[in-house]
């Protein structure tokens, strides 16, 4: 399978898992269609690859005392409310995709990492195989 092919298969299982954390959210996560999830699960995928690391990486550096206290745990918290932040700020950035309050982004981007990790995991290429 192509990076490509991969690629565009976890779009698509992001934005079914997008829709349906907005649709057993109790109305803290709306999305206003399937286009719309598409949109937003791009959007989040971009954001995820180009802006995260940034961020994580200030946030690392400011943070590297709470982190050697922790054994590293500190990173888990630390990546979490980054995503949190970033699903937060797609929904005010994108159009038929709104997330009411912070918590709301915080369990809605842990739901969708899940679904993300477990896309990858079965879309990832197999080096054994190259």
């Amino acid at each position: 399978m192509s990076s490509m092919t991969s690629f565009g298969i976890r779009i698509v299982i992001s934005a079914i898992a997008l829709w349906a954390i907005a649709g057993n959210s109790g109305e803290e996560i709306e999305v206003s269609g399937f286009f719309s999830a598409l949109i937003a699960a791009t959007v989040l995928g971009v954001a995820n690859a180009v802006v995260k690391p940034v961020l994580q990486m200030v946030a690392q550096s400011a943070t590297c005392v709470l982190s050697c206290l922790t054994l590293g745990l500190w990173s888990l918290v630390l990546s979490w409310l980054i995503n949190g932040f970033l699903f937060w700020a797609c929904s005010v950035a994108l159009e038929g995709f709104d997330v009411k309050g912070f918590w709301p982004a915080l369990w809605g981007s842990l739901v969708l990492s899940c679904v993300n990790a477990l896309a990858t995991v079965l879309t990832g290429k197999d080096k054994d195989r190259e």
